[in-house]
């Protein structure tokens, strides 16, 4: 297998000349702006690390990953994508995005006053460098301009297009998608919406009162240069179709971070051997392998678990792979020998340590179960990366019971704080901040970031009563159940709830039929305000909810009587007087249950 890895800067990735296609039987660009969590806000994620980067001055380079190509340079300067075209077509959209504010804020004349000259010059300076990052220039007659990222036709629509439109600034009306399906419909929409997300934030972060001042537009082309020269991509070059999709199997079907699993297996063995080499008499019983197979076999060794050790040790975004940064940042840096153990042993020590704590984490393997309980919320809120990466560093260095529970309470409200009010996102360096407070024995400064973040004014309980997407109603309702669950005491059958497979039904079906219950003893303002209040929601399978269906009460409380699960098994009971008033009772409850357990 022939391949090429080479680590670039965007500058140079993006090069004269340079072109890369995303072939055909790539799926659609797909990642987001819209959401909260790991799975729809890609796009959010990228800025706030790349803006946090950028602020904190440091003079390091921040790695944004690997792409797969098949081409070769010496040759011919295009590529076909293989992997990669998600944050390929977003870092386009990025440098688009601030071409595009640049354009309205010069058309509008929205300088600062007497610096108005200076200003119009640092737009058109800046857009030229933009231009030459997303555009060749090439001359027919007349100079035009051909885009470096090309998205190849598929099935008779032409995403190309799309991306053409997005990067010439211009709206999504100007597509035709008379005929266009919907999932094309809403990719061609996300292209903008990314665009559209990028210029808000740009504006907020280089606009003062949505003027260009002299001294944010310096701020600005310091942004630029960043872009250019400290964000870093690896682009790993293949000549053949066969080798390159091979590259892309071990990165994306193992993961990246298998990749950085057996290069640790290799290291460490061969840190052990040159121990038992350099001592043979005191390590004669030292076997290499085995040391490596105490970590595999004895434990859950996930292909994730160096990532997540290298960031809940360092407490900041990885500058390269998580290997290298272990190796340079941890091994080299955080050990010493010692008369009673070399560094190796030392660094052996902490690693399986870490990884006991890591498997405990994603096993649920905690004696306790409110603690147990608490943790699994925090695993299924849609952010454990972060997640993981703060109780990795809260239980390696907090052994009190009390205090980890502490600890994770307090995340749990600001989980809840992120998903439940408008806007909010995890921020990075909050969480990095934390992790490097309980690395340090700072435990009561770690628990007060937390609660500082919490906006001032944070009504917990008058959020639960408004959870605005399905997604978090099923998460808050999967958590009152934990929340009952910790009022009872630990017996020796205990139930589990299975989050995969749960789902949210709608005791007043969200489409009722006109000669139902529903609309006899519910009026249309009530349905309405309580559809996807957490009162009116319980929880099924998925083939139990179908059996539910849009049926009148009477019906769908004996789907509820064959569930074990007590708050949809307990609708069934003869007592249940289903009405508004029960509704507005059980929705209080839910939510004073949930407070209450939660201390918000």
């Amino acid at each position: 297998m022939k391949f090429i890895p080479e680590q670039k800067v965007l500058n140079d990735f993006f090069g004269d000349g340079i072109t890369y296609v995303i072939p055909e039987y790539q799926r659609p660009y797909s990642w987001d702006c819209i959401g909260k969590s790991d799975k729809n806000n890609q796009v959010n994620v990228v800025w706030q690390d790349l803006i946090e980067f950028f602020e904190s001055k440091d003079s390091g380079i921040y790695f944004m990953g690997s792409m797969v190509v098949i081409g070769d340079e010496t040759v011919k300067r295009e590529f076909e994508v293989v992997d990669g075209q998600q944050r390929l077509t977003t870092l386009t959209i990025l440098f688009v995005a601030i071409k595009c504010l640049l354009a309205e804020v010069g058309a509008k004349k929205q300088l600062e006053e007497g610096r108005v000259e200076e200003l119009q010059n640092f737009i058109r300076d800046a857009e030229a460098v933009i231009d030459s990052l997303v555009f060749n220039k090439k001359i027919f007659g007349a100079i035009l301009q051909e885009k470096k990222v090309k998205i190849a036709r598929l099935g008779g629509f032409d995403y190309d297009d799309v991306l053409k439109t997005v990067m010439e600034c211009g709206d999504i009306s100007q597509l035709n998608l008379r005929e266009a399906t919907e999932e094309q419909k809403t990719v061609s929409a996300r292209f903008f919406n990314n665009r559209e997300f990028l210029i808000d934030q740009l504006r907020e972060k280089f606009l003062f009162a949505g003027i260009l001042t002299y001294e944010l537009a310096l701020q600005l082309n310091e942004f630029i240069e960043f872009l250019k020269y400290k964000v870093t991509l690896i682009r790993i070059q293949s000549p053949t179709f066969e080798d390159s999709y091979h590259i892309f199997e071990i990165l994306n079907n193992r993961g990246l971070p298998l990749s950085n699993k057996d290069l640790f297996r290799n290291f460490l063995i061969k840190e052990f051997s040159a121990l038992k080499a350099r001592s043979p008499e005191r390590y004669a019983t030292l076997d290499p392998n085995q040391k490596w197979r105490v970590l595999e076999d004895d434990h859950d060794f996930r292909p994730d678990f160096i990532n997540r050790y290298v960031e809940s040790k360092l407490g900041k975004n990885q500058e390269f792979t998580a290997f290298n940064e272990l190796k340079k940042s941890i091994f080299n840096r955080g050990f010493e020998d010692t008369l009673a153990k070399s560094r190796v042993e030392l660094f052996y020590e902490d690693i399986e340590h870490s990884l006991e704590i890591y498997t405990e984490i994603v096993h649920l393997q905690f004696p306790d179960k409110q603690l147990r309980n608490r943790i699994q919320f925090l695993m299924n809120s849609g952010n454990a990366t972060y997640v993981l990466n703060l109780l990795m560093a809260l239980f390696r260095n907090v052994s009190d019971k009390g205090q980890q529970l502490a600890f994770v309470r307090a995340l749990e409200r600001y989980v809840l704080f992120v998903r439940l009010e408008p806007n909010n996102r995890f921020r990075a360096s909050l969480i990095y901040a934390t992790v490097k407070d309980l690395n340090t024995g700072r435990y009561d400064d770690a628990l007060a970031a937390l609660a500082q973040e919490i906006a001032q004014g944070f009504d917990l309980k008058r959020r639960l009563n408004d959870p605005k997407d399905i997604e978090t109603a099923k998460l808050l309702m999967v958590r009152y159940y934990w929340a009952l669950e910790n009022q009872t005491p630990q017996d020796i059958i205990e139930q589990s709830l299975d989050f995969g497979i749960a789902t949210l039904e709608h005791i007043i079906p969200q489409n009722p039929s006109p000669d139902s219950n529903w609309t006899q003893d519910f009026s249309i303002g009530f349905r309405k305000q309580y559809l996807n209040c957490l009162g009116n929601l319980t929880l099924l399978t998925q083939s139990m909810n179908s059996k539910a269906k849009n049926f009148d009460f009477k019906d769908k409380r004996k789907v509820y009587a064959q569930t074990k699960l007590a708050m949809t098994r307990d609708l069934a009971a003869d007592k249940v007087l289903m009405n508004e008033a029960f509704i507005v009772a059980r929705q209080a409850m839910i939510v004073a249950v949930l407070v209450n357990d939660l201390g918000g």
